[in-house]
């Protein structure tokens, strides 16, 4: 009989909705959703009295070396500065920023030397072809006629116009000839290596101009930061500085 009951369909529970005339107000809240949203407000409450209390009794003549580096936001939070710890200002005098602005100096110099050294070297490794022509010298107009490069030479006809390692015939007779490239073959796979360094080189002194034009920026801005009296000079666009000359003793 026990599992008879619990077998009966029962009425379905169902929450009572928000009613036609009130739904411009939304949802009908459910006493879980008061008690919710209660706590929340206690909790909040609670917290600005603990931080009122803590006002009140904050000494105004308190001060540490934190309070150099560290401020409050506009959304009341507490920042604090990357140039400061807790034990310094986080300010820096004006040797200790030449002292800065050399070491960087020194650092795009050096980079710059690493970029130049990369470009001279695949400046010499580079191969480049002349347009220059070999000039052959006969006896006479017959021989000069009867002139054949191939046989002068000592190569075939594949081989004559390669100006770089061109074999002769006794050399190619050991070799297979579909191990040999064609002559448009070898041309092409030339030009595209050639084409790659050339590239490469470009790149290089792209990357040198670029850190030199930095260095010398950085240059200009160390020399301004020295004493003395100085005058801006503007020219085809390029900022520079005219120190006023004084006398050594």
């Amino acid at each position: 009989m026990g599992n008879l009951q619990h077998s009966v369909q029962k009425k379905q529970h169902r929450e009572r909705s928000q009613v036609q005339e009130r739904s411009k107000f939304g949802f009908l809240e459910k006493h879980k959703d008061y008690v919710k949203r209660a706590k929340d407000y206690h909790n909040k409450q609670t917290t600005l009295k603990v931080l009122k209390s803590k006002t009140k009794e904050r000494n105004p003549d308190e001060f540490y070396f934190g309070m150099n580096s560290k401020k409050l936001g506009s959304d009341g939070l507490l920042i604090t500065s990357r140039h400061g710890g807790e034990e310094s200002d986080g300010v820096l005098n004006m040797d200790q920023v030449k002292l800065l602005k050399t070491q960087d100096s020194n650092y795009v110099r050096t980079m710059r030397l690493v970029e130049s050294r990369k470009s001279e070297k695949k400046k010499n490794s580079m191969m480049f072809t002349s347009n220059g022509k070999h000039t052959v010298f006969v006896e006479d107009q017959e021989a000069m006629e009867s002139f054949t490069p191939e046989e002068y030479f000592k190569t075939s006809t594949d081989m004559v116009d390669r100006r770089e390692n061109r074999l002769r015939t006794d050399q190619l007779e050991g070799v297979k000839l579909g191990s040999l490239p064609g002559k448009a073959q070898n041309e092409e796979s030339l030009r595209k290596k050639k084409l790659k360094k050339y590239k490469a080189i470009t790149r290089h002194m792209e990357r040198e101009s670029q850190l030199a034009a930095v260095e010398e920026r950085m240059n200009l801005q160390r020399e301004v930061m020295k004493s003395g009296s100085k005058k801006k000079i503007e020219v085809n666009g390029k900022v520079t500085y005219k120190w006023k000359k004084q006398r050594k003793r």
